[in-house]
């Protein structure tokens, strides 16, 4: 467990790992795989995502702690634009309107609702870079495929570093797993202008790509919020996990490996995503799971 502490640990260095930072999470994932002699391709596509420049909310000429979240900037004047998680105390980034939005704890929810003048901005910039697709075995005739995105809002130890570092970790201790099997991890997963659905970039240019691997993988595996709860495998709302386009088709053999729900949602798109939020044993026992999938036949 030492090795998967140390990748989560590592990778939340680079938090949030959009644009820039997301660069150099790909750079670690890539010298980790080399350092332990493991071969790797890379699916290189375009892509832009918002930066934050500036966030302020005033209600009532109090300040108010904020993130921004939305993709173009501009005044906040009015408190549609103002959002927040019902289900947590942190500031959540839950989701990215098209028009400027902001996001503050639901503590303040009372001073939102009070407030009699609403005043603030966000400043967002578009930053343009070449995401990857880390794509470790079998890429001719896969029998089942495992998806980890590795990009992140917030501290992205939940969302998503758990599950990366329990991957790489199945893969460099079970090398036999590889020849008939396929690990992607998968780039600008969070936020793009990949209108109109706005996320999930990665895995739809993924599809672009190797649409024929999906169709013939007897599985997929998508692990995304592992670490906070026992694992559970979750065969509904899979749209939620993964955003490709003939997902009609496939969704019959795609199996999503998390955590109970109504936790992750506690600590998600937050500063407060961090290694500590994560159990060892609960990854371990994700990590078990996933090698247990790949053995089995279907």
């Amino acid at each position: 467990m030492d090795s998967i502490k140390k990748i989560i640990i590592q990778l939340s260095l680079f938090s949030p790992r959009l644009g820039e930072n997301e660069i150099k999470a790909a750079k670690y994932i890539e010298s980790f795989l080399s350092s332990q002699n493991v071969d790797f391709s890379v699916q290189t596509f375009k892509t832009e995502v918002p930066i934050t420049i500036r966030a302020e909310l005033f209600l009532d000429d109090q300040k108010i702690p904020c993130l921004g979240g939305s993709f173009e900037s501009g005044k906040i004047t009015s408190a549609s634009q103002v959002h927040f998680s019902p289900h947590s105390d942190f500031i959540e980034t839950i989701s990215y309107p098209s028009d400027p939005g902001i996001y503050i704890s639901r503590i303040n929810q009372s001073l939102l609702e009070k407030a009699v003048k609403i005043s603030g901005e966000v400043m967002v910039e578009k930053f343009y870079f070449h995401s990857k697709n880390i794509l470790v075995g079998n890429t001719v005739n896969p029998e089942k495929i495992v998806f980890a995105h590795y990009d992140s809002l917030g501290g992205g130890a939940l969302d998503n570093a758990g599950s990366v570092a329990i991957c790489l970790n199945l893969l460099t201790e079970n090398r036999d797993l590889i020849s008939e099997n396929l690990f992607v991890f998968v780039g600008n997963e969070e936020l793009s202008y990949d209108s109109p659905i706005y996320w999930g970039k990665g895995y739809r240019e993924f599809e672009k790509i190797y649409s024929k691997l999906l169709n013939l993988a007897k599985e997929i595996v998508v692990v995304d919020g592992v670490g906070v709860t026992a694992p559970q495998t979750i065969v509904e709302n899979i749209e939620d996990a993964f955003p490709v386009r003939n997902l009609n088709v496939l969704a019959s053999k795609v199996t999503w490996i998390s955590s109970v729900q109504s936790e992750v949602l506690k600590c998600y798109h937050c500063l407060e995503d961090t290694p500590d939020k994560l159990n060892q044993d609960f990854l371990s026992q994700s990590q078990s799971m996933i090698k247990q999938k790949l053995l089995n036949s279907v």
